[in-house]
């Protein structure tokens, strides 16, 4: 990709690039990393400043808050020594008058006793010292008065009626905490601060005798915070846990005025827009202010303007619970590095002009006798062949000149000739390309067709053969021979899939569909499945899987069993003597995959199996069923990674000759063994070998004449866990339509009379009310007049065809309440997505089975049914348990049933076996039960037997 940029590049811009990218990219460099050496520096310098700042208002604080706790002690040590008492109050007038004016940031020092007596000592921030009284003296209304200078009252300043300490928030609250303690924050009467009081019980033998009360001052925090240097912009602030702002370092009061009432409020609601964003921020960072338990630092933006915030909780062990937060601006730091960036910019804009110019010129030097070369090979091109390049140059650019004169020369002579030859190869090339795609057209026109005319005919055949093996009235013969068309006709049916599957294979129409399943349930089947076949030619089955193996990946599993199938098949098949054996483990990527050579393959393996090339087989290693309860040791090994897994099936058959061993993998061609046993169609190999390819992997054969066969193959997977593998849905036979529903008009449209005779006898003995057409035009009619709920159309039709009459129907109002499925003998994945874009509801291919029909109905038209209840059986069974299953019942049963049955175990169908046991379960649903226990017990030879004896009975 880089080569071809550059080939694009004139010589000049490859010359001249360098220099500027040099240049740029290291004063760049150098300014970036001047940068983010700034950045990291105002980081740090921000986190000093703010851990700097709140340490000492944190410091302050504690000092500050201490004061206030010292007096009260002071006052209960006056108690306790007994020099005054909570009885007579007028004696602590003078003593708090004193006490007040040693503390500047003290606003009242008071004591209260239980009677209500109240004395305070109270100094303005305008500097008069006051002395208030409340209590039995005065009625319990509250007095103020001024002071002289011995502390005595004087003149009264202010009255409060209706006063009782009592019933005072800060008593009361003292009284119950028992001891010291804080008020709530509250706004002064008188002065224009925030007030914090300071609580003191005081006790006598566990009876509360008063209260000791000191209220502190909280403006001069802010004083404090205001004196702070907090960087050019900072600023800090001191919140209560629900949000109130108590204290800031800008002008703004920490209370407001409305309505002639003073009232708290929250820093989210300040009028400074620093404090503002910052508590916000912090309250959206934070669920709850509470959950902060310690210090953060944080950043966020203002207008884009990145900030630095530093939140810290401030508890004093008696109640209060603040949070200090500082705010500084990162611009506050950033003037420097936001010069030296602009000073690094002009740098490069600097160096960026020099090195363009330098390179202009060394471009020049070197370019222009390219140029000239340039100019002369454009002139030849155009057909002038006397062109010359003059060059006094005795460098590398003056030889490359005189080589351009000797070139011109022999090009003049071999041009003609060279463009008569490429002429002709070009339109040989067109012809072939032509008659490619004329051949690959009449490819897919002949599949679509052959799809349609195969599958068409089979779908009459395979259902009514179904229908038929319902009646009781045909004799024995004529049931014998509709199981040989039943059984002819899935063999025909194969045939078709396997020829249609190569021909997409090659045509690249076959994708992956990667599902997640139970390995080692596939493999357990597939022995289950073949292990009958392989008793009847008295070979030895044997599965062996390696420890690490996981038991639940992700791949293409039908392609996966297909792939098994058809070796297992062939196996079994060609092999006379010994035994069957596959294996199957996990294969890294990394590991080696050298096959081995066959002689060693063969001894080898045969020795580790316990497989012998004769009749008395020996016991191998533990089969697939004995390890059934068997899980990996190896964890890692169900990781979410890919990884291969390597399959062998290996054999003691007669081998594959070393000169059939070229084409073994073509399709249609046969082994000479394969042709003796004029069995087979040459397309498993071949398709088996498309699959593993499609799934990531190889396949190879080792093959000696006489000794056996051996295919190995890997796919590649993903382990996956036991809770992702989905349960398959049991299948339940209709038996009728579920009462009280309106009478369903259904209209089956095709014009194969064998296919609507197959639908309309599957449908007419539920009750359906039917109606039939030959082709789209017959439909519309029938529609138009008679409304059908939903109608099965046939998409290939004489007249009209199926996606006409789709259109047409769903292009009216009334044709939008009406479902149409298409039934479509191709298999083409590319033609669903045209019947669907057409209008049809639905895709359903020939041929089908009744269970899709029935789905498809209660679907799109909402049909509900009566199925048979396999509870019914699965409890018949379970009653009968002890009662083993004799000959004697088959003898019960119509031989029909038994011979289809029969015939579905020998060909290992699992699809025919269920079939076949439905069909029996509607005339003996115990012998039916006990049938599909033997078979889900895998118990198949037991089951043969006793039809065995049976016939022999007869």
């Amino acid at each position: 990709m880089i080569d071809k940029m550059l080939d694009k590049l004139s010589l000049r811009t490859v010359l001249i690039v360098p220099f500027v990218l040099q240049i740029v990219a290291a004063v760049g460099l150098v300014g970036y990393l001047s940068f983010r050496n700034g950045q990291k520096a105002v980081n740090n310098l921000a986190t000093q400043l703010m851990s700097e700042v709140s340490l000492r208002v944190e410091q302050n604080l504690q000092v500050y808050l201490t004061t206030p706790h010292q007096i009260n002690q002071s006052k209960l040590d006056t108690v306790k020594l007994g020099l005054l008492n909570m009885e007579n109050l007028s004696d602590w007038e003078k003593y708090l008058w004193r006490q007040v004016q040693l503390y500047p940031y003290i606003n009242f020092t008071s004591i209260a006793n239980n009677k209500g007596d109240y004395r305070t000592g109270e100094k303005l921030s305008t500097g008069p010292l006051m002395i208030n009284m409340s209590g039995k003296s005065t009625g319990f209304d509250f007095y103020s008065y001024n002071s002289n200078n011995t502390g005595d009252r004087t003149t009264v300043a202010a009255m409060v009626k209706k006063f009782d300490i009592r019933e005072h928030p800060s008593y009361q609250n003292a009284a119950n905490v028992g001891k010291p303690t804080w008020s709530s924050v509250y706004i002064s009467f008188l002065e224009p601060t925030l007030i914090l009081s300071a609580l003191q019980p005081v006790y006598d033998n566990n009876q509360l005798e008063g209260v000791l009360i000191a209220a502190l001052r909280l403006d001069h925090i802010g004083i404090f915070l205001n004196s702070l240097k907090i960087g050019k912009s900072g600023q800090a602030f001191i919140v209560e846990r629900n949000g109130t702002l108590l204290a800031t370092s800008t002008a703004e009061q920490p209370f407001r005025t409305k309505d002639n009432k003073k009232e708290l409020f929250k820093a989210e609601e300040s009028v400074d827009p620093s404090t503002q964003a910052t508590a916000k921020y912090v309250a959206a960072r934070f669920r709850e202010l509470k959950e902060i338990k310690t210090s953060y630092i944080l950043n966020f933006e203002i207008d884009g303007k990145r900030q630095f915030v530093k939140v810290l909780p401030f508890q004093d062990g008696k109640g209060l619970d603040w949070l200090i937060v500082v705010v500084v601006p990162e611009a506050d730091f950033t003037e420097q590095i936001d010069a030296n960036t602009r000073m690094t910019i002009w740098l490069c804009l600097a160096a960026l002009a020099i090195a363009v110019v330098i390179g202009i010129q060394t471009s020049r030097w070197v370019t222009n006798p390219i140029l000239r070369l340039n100019t002369a090979a454009k002139n030849i091109a155009k057909g002038e062949w006397d062109t010359t390049v003059e060059s006094e140059r005795s460098d590398e650019l003056g030889e490359l000149a005189k080589s351009f004169n000797s070139m011109a020369q022999q090009l003049q002579q071999s041009f003609a000739t060279l463009e008569h030859r490429v002429q002709e190869r070009t339109a040989e090339l067109a012809v072939a390309k032509d008659k490619a795609e004329v051949a690959n057209q009449a490819k897919s026109a002949f599949l679509a067709n052959m799809s349609h005319e195969l599958r068409s005919p089979l779908n009459a055949i395979l259902g009514f053969s179904q229908l038929m093996t319902r009646s009781q009235t045909l004799s024995r013969e004529h049931q014998e021979n509709l199981s040989i068309i039943s059984s002819s006709g899935e063999h025909l049916l194969t045939l078709i899939n396997n020829v249609l599957d190569l021909s997409k294979i090659e045509s690249g129409r076959t994708t992956l569909n990667p599902k997640k399943f139970d390995l080692y349930r596939l493999l357990h089947d597939l022995d289950d499945m073949f292990q009958l076949k392989a008793d009847d030619k008295h070979l030895q089955l044997v599965f062996d899987r390696s420890p690490d193996l996981p038991q639940y990946v992700e791949t293409d599993e039908l392609k996966l069993r297909q792939i098994l199938i058809n070796l297992l098949n062939n196996a079994l098949k060609f092999t006379e003597y010994g035994g069957v054996c596959v294996r199957a483990s996990k294969h890294l990527i990394s590991q080696d995959r050298e096959k081995k050579s066959v002689n060693n393959l063969v001894s080898k393996t045969y020795k580790n199996t316990g497989i012998e090339v004769s009749n008395n087989i020996k016991s191998p290693h533990l089969t697939l069923s004995e390890n059934a309860s068997y899980k990996s040791h190896n964890d890692g090994s169900t990781s979410a990674s890919s990884f291969f897994i390597h399959f062998e099936v290996e054999d003691t058959g007669p081998g594959i000759a070393a000169n059939e061993l070229d084409n073994l993998f073509e399709a249609f061609v046969q082994t000479q063994t394969g042709k003796d046993s004029q069995e087979g169609t040459g397309l498993g190999l071949p398709i088996s070998r498309k699959f593993v390819e499609l799934m990531g992997g190889e396949i190879s054969v080792n093959s000696a004449v006489g000794k056996g066969t051996n295919f190995q193959f890997d796919i590649q997977v993903i382990a996956v866990e036991a809770a992702d593998i989905s349960i398959p849905k049991q299948t339940r036979n209709v038996i009728a339509l579920e009462p009280n529903q309106h009478p369903y008009r259904i209209l089956i449209v095709d014009d194969k009379l064998l296919n609507r005779q197959l639908l309309i006898k599957l449908l007419n003995p539920l009750g359906f009310e039917l109606k039939e057409a030959t082709n789209g035009q017959e439909a519309i009619e029938i529609w138009d007049n008679w409304e059908p709920h939903l109608i099965w159309m046939d998409m290939r039709m004489p007249v009209m065809d199926g996606y006409e009459a789709t259109q047409y129907i769903k292009g009216t109002i009334k044709g939008q309440a009406t479902a149409i499925i298409a039934l479509t003998a191709s298999v083409l994945e590319e033609e669903r997505a045209v019947i669907l874009s057409a209008g049809c509801d639905a895709f359903m291919r020939k041929p089908f089975r009744e269970a899709d029909i029935f789905d498809a109905m209660h679907k799109h038209i909402g049909v509900r049914y009566i199925y048979e209840d396999p509870g019914q059986a699965n409890s018949s069974a379970v009653k009968e348990r002890d009662r083993e299953m004799t000959a004697a019942d088959f003898l019960k049963l119509p031989e029909s049933l038994v011979a289809d049955l029969k015939l579905a175990i020998l060909k290992v169908d699992m699809d025919f076996i269920e079939s076949s046991i439905d069909q029996i379960r509607l005339k003996d649903t115990v012998t039916a039960a006990a049938i599909a226990n033997c078979i889900e017990n895998f118990e198949y030879d037991k089951v043969l037997k006793l039809i065995s004896q049976a016939s022999s009975h007869e």
